[in-house]
């Protein structure tokens, strides 16, 4: 998971040896708590001054969803553009990664049991498993409606879905095409536009042009400050772990067009600019640099850790974190989201993904590939022999590493650790 938001609910005294269930539940209900511990837990010592925005953010949002105005919230999938839900004045809720996060806290293994227990398909994704566990629970938060895009994950559309459905709520998938011209920028934008009129109706909200558009700045400015973040990650030595961005890709989704986003890019930029200067790089062994495909471990994560403190291999970037798209047109802001949609680099052609690393593997100097195949993500694993295929013709070596981003049993780590050794070595 994020280790800014497990670090910032630990040091609420929510943690995740002896979880109470209940405590929780009674805190997510006390606005003046959490508005207490925005201001305080960010603060603590253990936590880390880059990762203190997005600690107070983790406060607020848990406030927005949990304890004031719950009409107001909107349940999207991952790629949903967070602008336009901020832009509203509503919260978006992404139970993707609060499943995650949930998992970091030690929730995982019970809310993926809860999912077996309610029918849930044990072949599914374990994220989406997970998400539904915990709605079992009661630790999900209420919704006014819910809203997926169709690319990427069709699973999560469908458990959207499902819950709108069971809580006889309004669902909209916004349908993504694979193709990446006007046409379908075009085709998204309607239905972004046909989404507005849906939620106003579903939570009373006022659609405000200019509201949209200060949320639509906001997330220009984090960009910004992300392409600079970014920029100096491709110093030798890499100045942070890399292991802790794999956490971050959710949280960076939630953010753009949120107030706190410039500031926890601003903050992550700073931090590294700071070890560079200082020639002081978090990990001081670094062997190999790397660049790491899809999700990584969150739950009971080992394999990172080996990497990097044991075999001083460096996660240079991963590619979730890669900044696509241009700065957003605040004068046209649908069309700029829709143009973010369609243009996703994993979406449409296996080719383009390909591409993409390519790029970043020249841009990020790295000797190799590492993907995770995490379960249950058929369309980002059934790429993998096209990949495969593409690097070796580039004489770029590539690790499968066959795991579970949630349940640490489908994530064995020894024979893991065993075969990213063998890589390892044939790198240095």
């Amino acid at each position: 998971m994020n280790t800014n938001l497990e670090r910032a609910i630990a040091e609420s005294g929510v943690a995740a040896d002896g979880f109470s269930i209940g405590a929780a539940v009674r805190l997510l209900r006390r606005p003046l708590a959490l508005r207490a511990m925005r201001a305080l837990v960010p603060h603590a010592p253990s936590v880390p001054v880059p990762e203190r925005p997005a600690a107070a953010f983790a406060f607020d949002l848990v406030r927005r969803v949990y304890a004031e105005h719950p009409e107001r919230v909107v349940w999207t999938s991952i790629c949903l553009p967070s602008e336009l839900i901020w832009g509203l004045g509503l919260t978006p809720f992404l139970p993707e990664v609060a499943a995650v996060v949930a998992a970091g806290l030690g929730l995982g293994a019970r809310s993926l049991a809860e999912a077996a227990a309610g029918g849930c398909p044990p072949d599914l994704c374990t994220v989406h498993r997970g998400a539904f566990g915990l709605e079992r629970e009661g630790l999900m938060p209420p919704a006014a409606a819910y809203v997926a895009t169709s690319h990427l994950c069709s699973v999560a559309g469908m458990m959207l879905a499902a819950e709108a459905w069971r809580q006889h709520k309004p669902f909209v998938l916004i349908d993504v095409p694979g193709s990446a011209d006007a046409d379908a920028v075009d085709y998204v934008e309607r239905q972004l536009e046909a989404l507005i009129p849906r939620l106003e109706e579903a939570t009373g909200a006022r659609f405000d042009p200019d509201r949209l558009r200060v949320a639509i700045r906001r997330s220009n400015e984090a960009r910004a400050l992300a392409v600079e973040f970014h920029a100096l990650r491709a110093a030798r030595p890499a100045p942070i772990r890399g292991g802790q961005a794999l956490g971050t890709v959710g949280l960076m989704a939630w953010l753009l067009g949120h107030p706190d986003g410039a500031a926890h890019f601003r903050a992550w930029r700073d931090y590294a600019a700071g070890r560079i200067a200082r020639h002081d790089p978090e990990q001081p062994a670094q062997k190999v640099r790397l660049l790491w495909l899809h999700v990584g471990p969150h739950s009971g994560n080992t394999i990172v850790p080996h990497l990097e403190d044991h075999l001083g291999a460096v996660i240079a970037f991963e590619e979730h974190s890669h900044i696509w798209w241009e700065p957003l047109d605040e004068a046209h802001p649908l069309r700029a989201l829709a143009a973010r949609l369609v243009t996703q680099p994993q979406e449409g052609p296996i080719g383009r993904r390909l591409e993409l690393v390519l790029d970043l593997v020249a841009r990020y100097g790295c000797d190799g590939v590492v993907h995770f195949s995490h379960w249950g993500c058929r369309q980002t694993s059934g790429a993998l022999s096209v990949l495969r295929d593409g690097l070796r013709r580039e004489g770029i070596p590539l690790l499968d590493l066959d795991g579970d981003c949630l349940d640490p049993t489908n994530t064995p780590a020894g024979p893991l650790r065993t075969r990213i050794d063998a890589f390892v070595e044939t790198l240095t």
